[in-house]
């Protein structure tokens, strides 16, 4: 980690802007910030937005956008909810069997609004932004029906630990989203396929008379982002024992946010797991320091916009200063 941050400026900036947040709420209120149970609750927070991060992210370095992440999340989660209240109700308790039926069918519908999204882009051509918007409607359109516009709740415990239950003190899904942004790193640095993503998202052309099959590509990213979105659709639904067709409708945005302040290129073809990470930890910190502070929540979002032309306004006009005195 500490060899990329020395290799990329921005990254330095991201970490210094999170010492800074933690060092702040650190002094402000340290009994509260820096307790077992704030850390706690901000490591069961972090990981849904943080897998639709990383979605999103994937998409963004290969020069797309992917606009029907949540509704992805959502629709998968839902199908997954509907599969553990279909069993027998003389049952009280599902078994694991059914558990694991459930989540399996669930991220198989994220893989398969993936390759909605995928054959949209990919073989119609159509802008992504146009095609995802299309379909995060139709997705939450779909749950909609599914649900009928109501809630789905009272899921088995077996289910329920995957949101909220405990390793060695660490909530489950943090320690998912650590794995993910370790695949996620690999993937990036250690692949073929994260190699060409990288050219693919820098020059579409080059990359095409470079013997990079783009359609490849743009499939492939489309898929795993999508299975990615169903992974934190699942978590929701686990931490708050509730499916709902609009929960989480404003991470979309919030995932795109996260994205470009941890250095992915909105234009593609730049961008590192360990800014996704850094990115979202601190602002989770600053969201958490709004409470603790107790700070409007409507708030949040000018700061967290703020903090994002701060980022970008900094990695525009340092590199040309850069440029200027050598």
């Amino acid at each position: 980690m500490l060899r990329t941050l020395k290799r990329d400026r921005h990254l330095v900036r991201l970490f210094a802007i999170f010492i800074v947040v933690a060092a702040a709420l650190s002094i402000l209120r340290p009994s509260v910030f820096l307790s077992a149970a704030n850390f706690r609750s901000m490591a069961v927070q972090l990981p849904e937005l943080g897998f639709l991060s990383i979605a999103s992210a994937l998409v963004l370095i290969s020069g797309g956008i992917d606009l029907s992440i949540t509704g992805t999340a959502v629709l998968s989660g839902i199908v997954a909810a509907i599969i553990m209240q279909m069993g027998d109700s003389s049952v009280s308790e599902p078994s694991l069997l059914v558990v694991a039926l459930a989540c399996l069918a669930g991220l198989c519908i994220g893989v398969l609004c993936g390759a909605v999204n995928a054959l949209l882009v990919a073989k119609a051509g159509i802008a992504p932004m146009l095609a995802t918007l299309g379909t995060m409607n139709l997705f939450t359109g779909i749950g909609i029906v599914l649900t009928k516009g109501s809630a789905l709740s009272g899921f088995p415990d077996l289910f329920l630990n995957i949101g909220n239950g405990l390793v060695f003190g660490i909530p489950v899904p943090m320690l998912l989203f650590i794995a993910a942004i370790m695949l996620l790193s690999f993937f990036l640095n250690r692949t073929k396929l994260g190699f060409k993503l990288y050219i693919y998202g820098s020059n579409p052309v080059a990359s095409f008379f470079s013997a990079v099959n783009n359609t490849q590509v743009v499939l492939t990213t489309y898929l795993v982002s999508g299975f990615i979105s169903s992974v934190a659709g699942i978590i929701m639904v686990s931490r708050i024992n509730t499916a709902k067709a609009d929960f989480g409708s404003s991470y979309g945005l919030q995932a795109l946010l996260v994205a470009v302040l941890g250095g992915i290129d909105p234009s593609g073809g730049k961008g590192k797991a360990v800014g996704i990470f850094l990115s979202i930890v601190t602002l989770q910190f600053v969201s958490s320091g709004f409470n603790i502070l107790h700070v409007s929540s409507f708030l949040k979002d000018l700061v967290w916009g703020l903090l994002l032309v701060l980022v970008m306004v900094l990695n525009t006009l340092v590199p040309k200063t850069a440029r200027r005195t050598e």
